[in-house]
């Protein structure tokens, strides 16, 4: 049987008291680690590269996008060294994505349904490990309107207030739900696989 223990009302208030003085410390020290770790807004300011690749029945293919980007971040450098990242996201108008040929581009905006999911997003979940110029992170990717948590290793460079992110990540058009664009009555099929090849960077906002 639980027992249960009235304390006198002196009792009561110097527990209360002790609690709010513990309350107001750790109010403090909190105040003190945001100030410390100097988080900074980045947004974005130049595409270098944004394109996907992969192959079909009959040759390989890339859709480059040469527009259509946006970003932000929350950061914080220190001595030109990235040391912390606190949020980042990334999207992508999807018909911004070209091919070069009309007709595969439009077979590929049918199969990501961008007239109801125009966007692909790219969004920081969790914390993000910094090792030289190195980052490994979790990130939600939502491509046609589903959502997937994948992991990330990109590479990254500081120059003044100005930080460039890198890499490339393999994917698969069924793990976002989406059927693999076909043409030529089906005769001419794309393959499951992807790869995501992006080299972007962002600037401190003003």
């Amino acid at each position: 049987m639980c027992r249960f223990e009235l304390k006198p009302n002196h009792y009561i208030f110097m527990d209360l008291h002790r609690n709010f003085n513990g309350v107001i410390a750790t109010i403090l020290f909190l105040l003190l680690a945001v100030q410390s770790t100097a988080q900074t807004k980045f947004s974005f300011s130049e595409l270098k590269e944004m394109k996907v690749s992969g192959t079909s029945t009959i040759h390989d293919w890339e859709m480059v996008a040469e527009k259509g980007v946006s970003a932000t971040a929350s950061m914080s450098l220190e001595n030109g060294q990235l040391k912390g990242i606190f949020c980042l996201k990334v999207e992508l108008k999807a018909e911004s994505l070209k091919s070069g040929n009309k007709g595969m581009d439009n077979n590929a905006y049918k199969a990501l349904v961008t007239d109801k999911h125009p966007t692909i997003s790219f969004e920081l979940v969790g914390p993000a490990q910094i090792n030289g110029n190195k980052i490994s992170a979790n990130g939600k990717m939502t491509i046609s309107g589903t959502s997937q948590t994948i992991p990330m290793v990109v590479a990254y460079q500081v120059n003044g207030s100005k930080v460039t992110f890198s890499g490339t990540k393999e994917i698969k058009f069924t793990d976002y739900k989406i059927d693999p664009p076909k043409a030529v009555f089906g005769t001419i099929k794309t393959g499951n696989e992807l790869t995501l090849s992006f080299d972007i960077a962002l600037t401190q906002a003003p």
